[in-house]
């Protein structure tokens, strides 16, 4: 077969076929991930077919509209409506220009702009859809390699969640008048569920003999990273479904005069109660959340039970609570004897 002279194949001592290539002035490796010569042909086929591909380029927008269909039957609608944001921001910066195209110093002018508006957590987020996004270019074999590799995202500040105190909590019931909005911020504090979660509840997975709710993805609802999990209700969780009663099990659990709760409605319908209560204007829906695993830390309940209880992928998650028990770390370290 004969490669380009820009392009060649070479076997590298773990014994696998790497593509040879230049790209910028510099010389650039991607694996192959085939030992045999013969398949790693295949991927040089390819990759000059890649290159092609280049010299006809795709516009932003085409590429943007082919993800954002696969996106919408993949992602729940919050990660949709996040890809839909940052694509918007990208491009009213950077207009339409050619896929292969994109460096990272559109990426550095889209992260500097950004930032001048949006939270670090918010432009961080943005960073990392469109990272996503055109890592699946690659996979796509419209690019050669992610312009986003290697940028850095914005450093945070380490700061803790913000969350309802015992009293705060109080006070917030006490200004809430709407009964279907109280019912949801109890509950969302005594389960700890996402707020996702709570409005696609269904009757068929609550289980009241057990007391435990089955969270899993349905065709109208994805959990996050589609995991399935199982959460106990405390007394103040089961007297909520309990008081619930004679609904089919399609049903949706919690509804407002009958109706499924838009999530938008229910976010601005708290935002009001917190700022009638005149309470910190920091807290939104999901610090009720953040109470949960608050209150739980601060009663002694261990890190560990807690990421179980959230669903949280990985125990650093849930290291952001951590601050609350220090105290409870005296009794581990007094085990430690220094005398005969």
């Amino acid at each position: 077969m004969s490669v380009p002279s820009k392009v060649y194949l070479t076997r590298r001592s773990n014994g696998f076929y790497y593509v040879v290539y230049w790209h910028e002035g510099r010389r650039r490796w991607k694996t192959t991930r085939a030992r045999s010569r013969r398949e790693a042909l295949q991927s040089v086929r390819d990759f000059e077919r890649l290159l092609r591909q280049r010299s006809t380029p795709k516009p932003l927008s085409v590429f943007v509209g082919e993800f954002l269909q696969y996106a919408a039957s993949s992602f729940r609608p919050n990660t949709l409506d996040l890809y839909k944001r940052a694509f918007r921001g990208f491009q009213k910066l950077h207009g339409d220009p050619a896929l292969s195209s994109l460096t990272p110093r559109h990426i550095d002018a889209y992260k500097a702009v950004r930032a001048q508006y949006a939270s670090p957590v918010t432009t961080n987020m943005e960073l990392r859809a469109l990272k996503a996004a055109l890592g699946l270019a690659v996979r796509w074999n419209l690019l050669a390699e992610n312009p986003f590799q290697g940028v850095k995202e914005l450093k945070l500040p380490d700061s803790p969640p913000i969350f309802l105190s015992q009293g705060d909590f109080q006070t917030l019931l006490a200004t809430v008048e709407k009964g279907w909005l109280r019912e949801l911020i109890v509950f969302a504090v005594a389960t700890g569920m996402r707020q996702g979660e709570i409005l696609n509840l269904m009757w068929k997975n609550v289980d009241l003999t057990r007391r435990i709710v089955h969270i899993h993805s349905s065709a109208t609802f994805r959990t996050k990273n589609g995991r399935r999990r199982s959460i106990p209700l405390n007394d103040a969780a089961y007297a909520i479904l309990s008081s619930k009663n004679g609904i089919s099990l399609e049903d949706l659990v919690f509804t407002r005069n009958g109706r499924a709760i838009r999530p938008f409605y229910l976010q601005h319908a708290f935002k009001l109660a917190i700022r009638r209560a005149k309470l910190d204007d920091r807290l939104h829906w999901h610090s009720l959340r953040h109470t949960h695993a608050s209150w739980l830390v601060q009663a002694g309940v261990s890190l560990y039970e807690v990421q179980k209880l959230l669903g949280h992928s990985s125990p650093a998650v849930t290291e952001v609570y951590s601050h609350l028990q220090p105290e409870t770390l005296h009794e581990r370290v007094n085990r430690l004897s220094l005398t005969n």
